[in-house]
């Protein structure tokens, strides 16, 4: 079993933020991990929302439904089917002002199948991977809220980097 939290800061509205996070089937034109995705429900965001994402590195795809939608504060989403030995898969988002800006943290919590080969496998490779997914995830969200511009498989170099 695993879980982490880490979190950005955007130079936007909280306003701004959510309107992008509660597009689920746009997550695609925010997060270099996915190449494409759609909203497989009648609704694009809120409570029961479904969507599909198709993986760029590594291939996959992920089946998901929102639940616990807070309006303007924060969701989960539930990872119900994936090409990925996940036996649980659950990750929140929330947002926050912060003065002019806005704080955005995203907390997988998240059990592989497998048991403790699976255990194992979390600990020693898969861990970092999310880590580092859920890093440019959030890298990828700031860019595209602060330029408007689409991030692709990989998020741009910052201007003031």
């Amino acid at each position: 079993m695993g879980s982490f939290s880490t979190e950005i800061r955007i130079d936007a509205p909280r306003e701004k933020v959510w309107a992008v996070l509660a597009d689920l089937g746009g997550i695609y034109k925010w997060n270099p991990g996915v190449s494409h995705s759609r909203s497989t429900s009648e609704s694009s965001g809120g409570e029961g929302a479904t969507r599909h994402c198709d993986l760029s590195s590594p291939k996959g795809y992920l089946e998901e439904r929102a639940f616990d939608w807070r309006d303007g504060e924060g969701f989960k989403i539930d990872i119900y089917e994936s090409s990925f030995p996940f036996e649980r898969n659950v990750v929140e988002f929330s947002v926050r002002a912060d003065g002019d800006g806005t704080i955005v943290s995203v907390s997988p919590d998240y059990q592989l199948k497998f048991g403790p080969i699976g255990a194992l496998v979390e600990r020693l490779i898969l861990g970092r991977q999310l880590r580092k997914g859920m890093d440019n995830l959030l890298a990828g969200l700031k860019y595209h809220v602060e330029t408007g511009e689409l991030v692709g498989d990989t998020v741009p170099a910052s201007e003031s980097a």
